[in-house]
């Protein structure tokens, strides 16, 4: 990329001082190119499966989130979040101390 994108513009600098008419069509095509990767990278084709997920999983993601979390908490000296009662254990529906149905 840091060869890459130089070379392709000092290209098209020099497509564009020999030729205008031919610098900006080379320009709209690789402006179409460009559109067209973004497209496929973050939407894909067909719609609903981005080529980004080919390169890493979704799960993969998540996991590789939770561990950054995890590793910013341990760093910043912060306790743990509490885990949330699972579905097996309801709460206790308790009402706090002086709680009590007020009519207005």
């Amino acid at each position: 990329a840091f060869v890459l994108m130089p070379a392709l513009f000092l290209g098209l600098s020099a497509v564009l001082d020999a030729s205008v008419g031919g610098g900006v069509v080379l320009l709209l095509f690789i402006l179409v190119v460009f559109v067209v990767f973004e497209l496929l990278w973050l939407v894909g084709w067909p719609v609903g499966s981005p080529l980004c997920y080919k390169v890493l999983s979704k799960e993969s993601r998540e996991e590789g989130r939770m561990a950054l979390e995890k590793a910013d908490r341990a760093v910043m000296g912060l306790p743990e979040p509490e885990e949330s009662p699972s579905a097996a254990e309801p709460a206790a529906t308790q009402e706090p101390a002086g709680a009590q149905d007020v009519q207005v």
